[in-house]
């Protein structure tokens, strides 16, 4: 069993770790150092999974909606576990709880890109249905939104702008 906490309590080259050997490549990892030196991370939302030694990690980020500044939306991602620890559920805890973080935190809805019939068992639908896009550009489908209480995306649509390192990728 992992205990799951705050991101803060673990090294940047813990994190780091984790990220290129879930990813295979520095992508991530860097983009996650570009995030947390610009701010842009949610301390209390962004997770790491320790059991001895750091083996997951979730980023949770900020965005912006601007037809709607009230609105506080978060980014969900960057997610990886080390492989050898893959098919646990390590992955899952760190959604479940980066969610109920982010409900705690007061955000009205948490967006992120990724394989649909992966995150819908975590409540996200397509961003679309909402009358949201992203400015990423992402492939047909992938960008999804999870209202974190119902009626919280209630008339509002628009493009969701994701913080500027995001957009490096």
């Amino acid at each position: 069993m992992v205990d799951i906490e705050p991101a803060a309590t673990a090294a940047s080259d813990a994190i780091r770790s984790v990220l290129t050997a879930a990813f295979d490549d520095d992508t991530e990892a860097e983009l996650v150092e570009v995030l947390r030196e610009e701010g842009a991370l949610r301390p209390d939302c962004s997770l790491v999974a320790r059991d001895g030694t750091v083996v997951g990690y979730v980023a949770v980020s900020n965005a912006e909606l601007p037809v709607a500044p009230g609105v506080d939306i978060a980014v969900l991602g960057p997610i990886g576990v080390v492989p050898d620890r893959q098919g646990e559920g390590i992955g899952t805890d760190l959604m479940r709880t980066a969610m109920r973080c982010c409900v705690q935190t007061g955000c009205d809805a948490v967006v992120l890109e990724g394989d649909p019939s992966f995150y819908e068992r975590f409540g996200f639908e397509s961003a679309a249905a909402f009358g949201l896009d992203s400015d990423l550009d992402p492939a047909d489908g992938t960008f999804q939104v999870w209202p974190c209480k119902p009626g919280s995306l209630s008339g509002v649509e628009g493009t969701v702008r994701h913080p500027i390192p995001f957009h490096a990728l």
